[in-house]
């Protein structure tokens, strides 16, 4: 990654939502077309398809919220 630290440093030291409102508006802009209605739903039939073949593996509600609560310290974990 070829970021400033200290841009990333301050961007954390803001309050959660306007950090969101940041990540948001970069992604709207790496992305701004993001994935039509079509591409969707072939990709949830794609990860399904894994999943039914055993793939990948599914997992239960409380390791998704685990891990949907970890939150790396450092950007360059």
């Amino acid at each position: 990654m070829n970021s400033n630290p200290d841009l990333i440093e301050s961007i954390m030291q803001l309050p959660e939502a306007e950090r969101f409102e940041i990540a948001i508006a970069v992604l709207d802009q790496s992305s701004p077309s993001g994935m039509t209605e079509d591409e969707i739903i072939a990709e949830a039939i794609d990860r399904q398809d894994a999943v039914e073949s055993g793939q990948v593996k599914d997992i239960g509600f409380d390791e998704l919220v685990a891990g949907l609560n970890y939150r790396p310290r450092s950007p360059l974990k």
